[in-house]
């Protein structure tokens, strides 16, 4: 197939495994659903207290509350672990919190809250105290925790002091009763000689079903030994200052204190510790720019009243790292740098790091102790809020682990050496956060400050960790209906955890994958054809009639976009089911930067089940230039396709396959592998999606749209066009109301709405008659036409009609009935007396004379009401309204056997399997469902009062 010249062909292909079969979805950006409840600790004051929710599949929720009762949502369809930190008054401590989880997860439904109390009448205290001598306490973090059956606890008391600092400090620590209350602490210390020193306290255990208690801890810092020296750093015009990091050695006395002390440049030292071991080694910070850089680690042992020397006296060497940005973005686009070097040295020396913030001249130039050094991480930042509508703000960080490409390398004092090379390729995508409502009708919940983060691993044939990635971004705190931003990756397939402030609660919109593919380089031209992506998962080739700048190209696979058209189902990753829906779905973000006009955008995957998808499947794109703030569109075919969709098996080139093994075809499998294409055309790039509509049918045939008692010249048919599992929905027509009777605001009965799922065989045949809404006159109103969907001329559905209402009626005409009998009609105002007979066993329904003739049903037609008008006719006679006559207008019956209303102030029974009958309020049609899944609802209106009939195929 030839493209115009000035038209843009992108052909998009997703294969999908296929071991996870096909999955089609009513799409869910967030589907909220409520955890409530009351929150107490006894006697203790709670100033404010955080609910958090937390699924074993990664999705969480949590928010601030100050009063009960509190109300968190959460995505529904999960099992949630409920937590709650209450944040206690304690006026002798900074902060003092306990934190309570309860180990039985509970379901999270949109059809009702959830209840979950957080009532401990008997929360109680642990007291504690803690003492030094020979030094004064800086801050202290003391924690308790127990686990039991049904809750687990944390629990945290912190608090700092200024100057002059204390030698003793006492609160008390939350918990729950229980025999085994474990607590332990963190405390800085600052000794006589001024150290910092950063102290663990060993646990102690109590028993709280005993009743109160308390513990201690005392510290001697009078007994210590004194590490000096000299610093003498070069090139010194470069030095701004330094920090000297001491730790304890584990296993030994020491274990468990650690700190550092900020000193002027190359100033001499000294430190008062604890006696032991330590290990040691000095950080020093250069200038211009910011970097630093750390020495080899030393292992001293202090001796308790003894002086030791350890002198830092260096020359620097030089490490040289080009960066190059490139695919989207480039240096010139970053905002901030670091990058990160680690050294390393023979035991029992310890890894330490430096880092350098500035690139010069497009490399890093870092000044680095002599030793053996290699790249170890990289962070880019990126800013620009020019866009309020898609802010960019990027972090991407790459770290490396087992990576040939990061060696180490030798670096002799005053000597300049190379690290490698960082080249980085950037691709962006837009992520878009949007609540979806319970119903079209809700109003929009707004949501703010959405964020998500990303991680990769990267690993080696040997199964060791070669690089890790992680981005993240962030959008605004402004409340919107739809919030998006702009998020930035380097190529490769993340999972993504995404997040939205909610109803004033952090609530998770996502926990899946995305993948951003490579760029492609898209030359100036024309006929330009690229390819960003071609695996198994995913193949993108783009065709551009018409280049006129030069850019790249690239398609993000996203589960992020906005809420796409409510009936519209999507194609996702996974079958995942959740309260009817099947899985998330995915979306196709396509970016270029090369100048174009316009796109042809084809999409080929590969799934489980029978290939009369094909049939179904629409390509649709957000159109973000669309006010107030973009809308889904679905993309016409191009050119030369008669469909949007096809089966590859029936055109193996058309999907660029040379055999049905080449496009993964197998339809020898259980259930079968089938292959499909899906295209359209657009004029501009952003979100993508695959999605299955249905096939309607409507009284509009033939681009002719017919009312009254007649329809077509014969009835809608519809060929299947692969074996499958079909959804088939038929909704019957509303019955007139007499116009005087629309003034009191009183309606003819709406259609009754069926639906089942059929397995049907390629080749059968579908007869459709769409039932039409009946004709309203000054005083009277014809029943409305049942619709009937047949297979092969037998019975697959058949949706009964609405009754029409006539003058001085009180009530509405009857709605068509789930059942297969037709209503009564009455001859009463209020449907109280008088009653008309509906028709059974697919007979029409009776008359009482001059109120409304009968509707037809399946097999016979409706009384006929004298001289003044016809009973609506089976379908085996045409399925005709009945003509209205004499007397009063022309209330004529809706196609699809609609009992006429005419009569004296008459209203028609509605058509159906049985009829209705008539009266001055008529009665629904009766209606049939032949599957072995039958769903029907009752009183189904539809905008325009004419049935309807809708065909979709099922997931294989």
């Amino acid at each position: 197939m030839r493209i115009p010249s000035r038209r843009l062909s992108l052909c998009l292909a997703a294969v999908v495994a296929a071991v996870s079969g096909l999955a089609i979805a009513d799409v869910v950006i967030l589907n909220p659903a409520e955890m409530k409840g009351q929150v107490s600790f006894g006697s203790e004051t709670v100033t404010q207290f955080k609910v958090r929710a937390f699924s074993q599949d990664g999705f969480q929720a949590e928010k601030l509350f100050t009063a009960n009762p509190y109300s968190l949502l959460a995505e529904s369809g999960h099992a949630y672990q409920p937590t709650v930190r209450a944040y206690f008054s304690n006026a002798t401590a900074s902060e003092s919190y306990l934190e309570v989880t309860q180990t039985a997860a509970v379901m999270l439904t949109q059809s009702s809250p959830t209840t979950v109390n957080f009532n401990h009448a008997n929360a109680s205290r642990v007291n504690f105290s803690l003492s030094v001598v020979g030094g004064t306490v800086s801050s202290y973090s003391i924690y308790a925790y127990a686990n039991a059956p049904a809750e687990n606890t944390f629990a945290i008391t912190s608090k700092s002091f200024s100057t002059p600092q204390p030698t003793s400090a006492s609160s008390w620590v939350s918990a729950l009763p229980d025999d085994a209350v474990t607590v332990y602490g963190t405390v800085y210390l600052t000794t006589a000689g001024g150290t910092q020193v950063q102290r663990s306290l060993s646990q102690q255990t109590v028993n709280l079903l005993q009743g109160p208690t308390s513990v201690n801890w005392q510290i001697d810092l009078t007994n210590t030994g004194q590490l000096h020296g000299a610093l003498a750093i070069s090139p010194s015009s470069a030095v701004s200052s330094h920090s000297v990091y001491y730790q304890g050695v584990g296993g030994t006395a020491t274990s468990g204190i650690s700190g550092n002390k900020y000193l002027s440049a190359n100033s001499p030292y000294s430190i008062d510790l604890p006696p032991g071991a330590y290990d040691v080694y000095l950080r020093t910070y250069f200038l211009p720019g910011s970097q630093n850089s750390t020495t080899k680690s030393y292992r001293v042992t202090l001796a308790a009243g003894a002086s030791s020397t350890l002198d830092f006296i260096e020359t620097q060497g030089t490490g040289q790292v080009p960066l190059t940005v490139s695919g989207f973005y480039t240096n010139a686009d970053i905002a901030s740098f670091q990058l990160g070097h680690q050294r390393t040295d023979p035991a029992p020396g310890l890894s330490t790091y430096g880092y350098d913030y500035t690139l010069k001249n497009g490399a890093f130039e870092s000044l680095l102790s002599p030793g053996n050094w290699k790249r170890y991480y990289l962070s880019l930042s990126l800013y620009d809020n020019s866009n309020p509508l898609f802010p960019l703000n990027a972090y991407v960080q790459r770290q490396y682990y087992n990576d040939s490409s990061a060696p180490w390398v030798a670096v002799a004092p005053g000597a300049t050496v190379s690290l490698g090379a960082e080249n980085v390729t950037l691709v962006k995508t837009t992520a878009y956060f949007d609540v979806q409502e319970s119903s079209a009708e809700a109003p929009e919940i707004p949501l703010s400050s959405p964020y998500a983060y990303l991680t990769r691993y990267v690993m080696n044939s040997d199964n060791t960790t070669r690089s890790y990635h992680y981005a993240r971004g962030y959008g605004s705190s402004a409340s919107q209906a739809l919030s998006s931003f702009t998020l930035v990756a380097e190529p490769g397939t993340y999972s993504m955890q995404a997040f939205a402030t909610v109803n004033g609660g952090l609530t998770q919109f996502s926990n899946q994958s995305i993948t951003f593919a490579a760029p492609a380089q898209t030359p100036e031209g024309v006929d330009v054809t690229v390819t960003p992506v071609e695996n198994e998962d995913l193949v993108v080739n783009v065709t551009f009639p018409l280049v006129t700048d030069p850019g790249v190209t690239t398609v993000v696979e996203t589960p992020l976009a906005p809420e796409p058209p409510k009936g519209i189902q999507l194609f996702c990753a996974d079958g995942a089911s959740a309260e009817g829906i099947e899985c998330s779905p995915l979306y196709y973000d396509i970016e270029t930067t090369a100048g174009f006009s316009e796109a042809t955008v084809c999409v080929r995957r590969k799934f489980k089940g029978a290939n009369g998808l094909a049939f179904f499947l629409r390509l649709f794109h957000f159109n973000e230039n669309i006010p107030p703030a973009g809308k889904w569109e679905e993309l016409p075919a191009p050119p030369g396709m008669d469909s949007p969709a096809i089966d590859c098996a029936d055109d193996l080139a058309a999907c660029g396959c040379t055999s049905l093994e080449d496009c993964g075809i197998d339809y020898s499998s259980d259930p079968p592998v089938s292959v499909i294409q899906v295209c359209g055309v657009t004029t501009g790039f952003s979100p993508f999606a695959v999605g299955a509509v249905k096939e309607e049918f409507t009284n509009t045939v033939g681009g002719v749209e017919y009312t009254g008692p007649t329809g077509p010249p014969s009835l809608q048919t519809w060929s299947v066009p692969a074996t499958g599992t079909y959804k088939v929905t038929a909704v019957g027509a509303s019955g007139a109301s007499a116009t005087q009777a629309q003034a009191q605001q009183i309606q003819g009965g709406c259609g009754a709405e069926l639906s089942g799922t059929f397995d049907l065989q390629e080749g059968d045949t579908l007869q459709i008659l769409v039932g039409q809404k009946g004709t309203a006159a000054t005083y009277s109103g014809g029943g409305g036409g049942g619709t009937f969907v047949l297979r092969n001329g037998s019975p697959l559905l058949i949706a009964g009609g609405g009754g029409g209402v006539r003058a001085g009626a009180t009530v509405a005409g009857r709605p068509g009935s789930a059942g297969t009998a037709g209503v009564a009609g009455s001859v009463s105002a209020n449907y109280t007396s008088g009653f008309v007979a509906g028709g059974t066993g697919g007979l029409g329904g009776s008359r009482s004379a001059s109120y409304g003739a009968g509707g037809g049903g399946w097999s016979g037609n409706g009384a006929v009401d004298g001289n003044y008008g016809e009973g609506g006719f089976a379908l085996r006679d045409g399925g005709q309204g009945g003509t209205a006559k004499t007397c009063g207008g022309l209330a004529h019956g809706g196609y699809g056997g609609g009992g006429s209303g005419n009569g004296c102030y008459g209203g028609g029974g509605g058509g159906g399997y049985s009829g209705g009958g008539g009266g001055r309020v008529g009665g629904g049609g009766g209606s049939l469902n032949t599957s072995t899944k039958p769903e029907a609802t009752e009183g189904t209106c539809t905008p325009n009062g004419h049935g309807r009939a809708t065909i979709s195929i099922q997931p294989g």
